[in-house]
Formats: structure tokens, sequence, C-alpha cells
């Protein structure tokens, strides 16, 4: 495996972390939105001191990707998942955290040598990309050139400034849920959805009990409900941390100032970081448990 992988000469952005154990098996880390090089590294060396290799994978903001994802290919894991096979692979995972869970769901759907996925608060729909407060008419993903079917993110094609003032003051949102509020007008369809059902891959999602982003609660539920009427044929584990926040299954304690910051964004971080980061604690204990029953 190459350190560092690029879109010039590679198809896609990565980076190479080997550990020493778990022979034959490596995880493709996703970022969370907004979350850069370091932050995902560190969130996810939890996986390295238990012995699993990783290739972290961006689909937007790094070196050069569009800040924003706007019809981000899923081929970057495609191709990632074909550089780890030639390098002798033969059991591929992914994880991600937020939009990262949303886009390993999405292409592990999609791409069937993928045994394994552990999604920490997904969101199962496809939905419009948009640059700060402005639609942008398209697809956030994209596979082999044709756009993912999508529902529009009805707030922006308001008037966003009354929304959101309306959403703020409101007392079932405030301040620090105004995303959630934006997230619950959208009509979702089924063209939208993302056919978790497709997956060939022992599955973990976790949510909090109530995610201040996006309704996470309601989509791994969702999920484990369509898996179990699907007569899914993989392993399949649903966990609610009702004290945890939208930010799971990461080792946010190296980034005080980012712990910080979350404070002012997500009303469960700032009702309760400690009861948080205890979740935090517990879910990736859970992510490295599901792993070792990966065979």
């Amino acid at each position: 495996m190459k350190q560092k992988y690029t879109i010039a000469e590679d198809g896609f952005v990565g980076y190479w972390h080997p550990a020493n154990g778990h022979k034959g098996k490596a995880i493709i880390v996703f970022p969370g939105s907004g979350a850069n090089y370091e932050l995902t590294k560190n969130g996810s060396d939890f996986l390295a001191k238990a012995g699993w290799n990783r290739l972290l994978v961006a689909f937007a903001g790094w070196d050069g990707l569009p800040e924003d994802s706007v019809l981000a290919p899923v081929e970057y894991a495609e191709k990632a998942v074909q550089a780890l096979k030639k390098a002798g692979f033969e059991k591929i995972g992914m994880y991600g955290i937020s939009a990262g869970a949303k886009f390993a769901i999405t292409a592990a759907s999609l791409i069937s040598d993928v045994s394994l996925v552990i999604a920490a608060s997904p969101f199962d729909y496809t939905t419009e990309a948009f640059k700060g407060t402005r639609p942008l008419y398209q697809s956030t993903f994209s596979y082999h050139g044709k756009p993912l079917p999508y529902d529009e993110t009805v707030t922006l094609h308001r008037n966003i400034i009354s929304v959101l003032f309306r959403t703020a003051f409101s007392k079932k949102y405030g301040i620090r849920r105004m995303l959630r509020g934006c997230y619950d007008e959208n009509i979702q369809t089924e063209k939208a959805r993302i056919k978790v059902e497709n997956m060939h891959a022992d599955f973990l999602m976790q949510c909090p009990g109530y995610d201040d982003c996006w309704p996470s609660d309601e989509a791994v539920p969702r999920m484990k409900r369509i898996l179990k009427e699907k007569g899914y044929p993989y392993r399949v584990k649903a966990t609610v941390y009702k004290k945890g926040s939208h930010l799971l299954c990461g080792d946010l304690s190296c980034n005080p100032e980012y712990l910080k910051s979350m404070r002012k964004i997500l009303q469960a971080e700032y009702t309760d970081q400690n009861a948080c980061n205890q979740a935090r604690k517990e879910s990736m204990k859970e992510a490295l448990a599901f792993l070792e029953g990966w065979t």
C-alpha cells in the first residue's frame, strides 16, 4: 500500500495507516462533515490501537476536493476497495460518523466487496447538496457518472433566514437543534432511500436517543426493521445511546477545542458533555467488540 493516494494518480484521496494485527483485514475510514485529516485520524486511532489497518478516504474537503459534498463520486470508495484488494486484503470494512456514516452505507450498498460497516449517527436518505444556505439542485452523491436520486432540502427553497429564526426560537428545537429542525422539514421518498438491504456486510449502527443534527435516531431503527423484513443474512446490531450526542464512536479526547466548540452547536453536548463522553467510550468499545466477530 502507498502512504498517500491522490486523485491524479489513483482516482481518490486516501492516507494509509497500517497496524500490527488482524492480517488480511482493513477498514476504510470516512470523515464526518467538515472533519479534516487530523480530526479523522485522531478520532479513529482507537481502531489502530486495537490492531486494525486503516485507509482514510475523503469524499469532500481534503487535498483539493470540493468543500461541500456535491455529486461526490462513490467511485472514491470503489477505487479504495480495489487498492486494498490489489494489496492482498481479503476482508474490507467501512467506518464513518455522521456524513461519513452516510457515505459508508451508500458505498456498501453499491460495492459487494465490503463485508463490514460501522455507521455512527447515520442517515439513510440521499439529500440535496447545498453551499452555505444555497440549494444546489444536485445530489450529494453520484455513481459511475450518474447522480443518485435525492430528496430536496426543503428549508433551503424557502426564506432561509425566516426558517432559521423560527427554528432557533422554537420550544421544540432551539438554537442548538436548528439543523435537526431543517432536516425534519424534508419529505422522504423511496427513490432516495439508501438501500442498505443490498449490502453484503455485517452492520453495526449507533445513534443517540435524540440526534440534534439529523434524524439518525429514526434512521437506525428504520434500517433495522427493513433488514429484518428483507431477511438480511448478515450480522446486524443497532444500539441507541440515550444520553449520547450526534458524535458517537470516535475518540475526541485529543481535540479539546473541537469538543468545546461542539457545546455551542449540539444541545446534548451542552447539556451533559460528560454523559456524551461516556457514550463515546461505550460506543467505541462496542465497535471493537463487533469487529472481533468479523470472520
